[in-house]
């Protein structure tokens, strides 16, 4: 059995959807289209013109108003309540606060921290600086400090005469904070002038280069044998990073007028030097013009001051 479709009277089919007319969205002519594209130019040139309003009445505003720097989200800050100082060496918060000034009402943002420690590393007395904010209201400063071996005195037409310490790496600087208790023990160096000389600011002078190899003969002494290093006045060295037969360092004393070290094994000159004055001629003795410790295992000494 055919399904037969029902046609009306012209033949057409029945679909009554298929005679809905077709719509388009062009404009039905040319004058049509001409007022649309006029209507959207028009729109869009009012929002550029408001937009360039707006820059220009933002842009005046900044000129007629101050500037208030960056913006600071970390909110109201507290004024510093605490400083905390630690330091390896003499310096102590006294010290710091004559040299930084009063902390007054700033807060832990309004200090600059890196050029609060870059300052301080260039204290001739500072070998290392760390200054850190602890929040709210402390800051903390940590110091390590040179350690003076010798003292050197040294005479200027302009300042005269004046006392520089001498660390163990070679620098020169003149301490603060000392007591005369901590360093009357110190030897002095003995140094040609030549040797001497100023950093380019001006301001104090260079690193000695023959120090560092001096100095871990003055610290094995001081450490193991107390008894010498007290009785040591003068320290002078010649070539001490050399190794020919010229390279000496020479200590003057109390008991052993002229001393001379090879500049290198220590350890077992300090043992030759102890056995030496323990024997019965050296200890009856009670000022020794010399002893030459610098010439391998052989000890050249002579007793009685000439």
């Amino acid at each position: 059995m055919t399904n037969k479709k029902n046609k009306n009277q012209d033949g057409l089919s029945g679909n009554w959807k298929k005679l809905a007319p077709r719509s388009s969205r062009r404009p039905a002519s040319k004058a049509a289209f001409r007022k649309r594209v006029l209507g959207l130019t028009k729109i869009f040139s009012l929002i550029v013109v408001l937009c360039l309003m707006g820059v220009i009445v933002h842009f005046f505003q900044e000129r007629s108003q101050p500037h208030s720097g960056p913006l600071d989200i970390t909110g109201p800050g507290v004024p510093v309540s605490k400083l905390m100082f630690v330091s390896d060496g003499v310096l102590h918060k006294s010290w710091f606060q004559n040299w930084f000034g009063p902390l007054r009402n700033r807060t832990l943002m309004d200090l600059d921290i890196e050029k609060i420690q870059k300052e301080l590393k260039n204290e001739p007395q500072v070998s290392f600086a760390r200054v850190t904010r602890q929040f709210p209201s402390t800051l903390k400063v940590e110091l390590k400090e040179q350690k003076p071996i010798l003292r050197l005195c040294l005479r200027t037409k302009k300042k005269g005469e004046q006392t520089w310490l001498v660390s163990s790496d070679g620098s020169l600087y003149q301490g603060t904070c000392y007591s005369n208790a901590s360093l009357v023990h110190l030897p002095f160096l003995s140094i040609n002038p030549s040797l001497l000389a100023s950093n380019p600011d001006g301001e104090g002078y260079a690193k000695l280069d023959g120090i560092s190899a001096v100095a871990p003969l003055l610290e094995l002494a001081r450490r193991e044998y107390p008894g010498f290093y007290q009785n040591w006045k003068i320290v002078s060295y010649q070539r001490p990073h050399d190794s020919d037969p010229g390279a000496h360092i020479h200590i003057k004393s109390g008991k052993v007028r002229n001393l001379r070290f090879a500049p290198q094994d220590f350890a077992a000159q300090l043992r030759r030097l102890k056995y030496l004055l323990m024997e019965s001629d050296f200890r009856r003795t009670s000022v020794i013009e010399s002893i030459d410790l610098s010439h391998d295992r052989s000890v050249f000494a002579k007793l009685n001051p000439s």
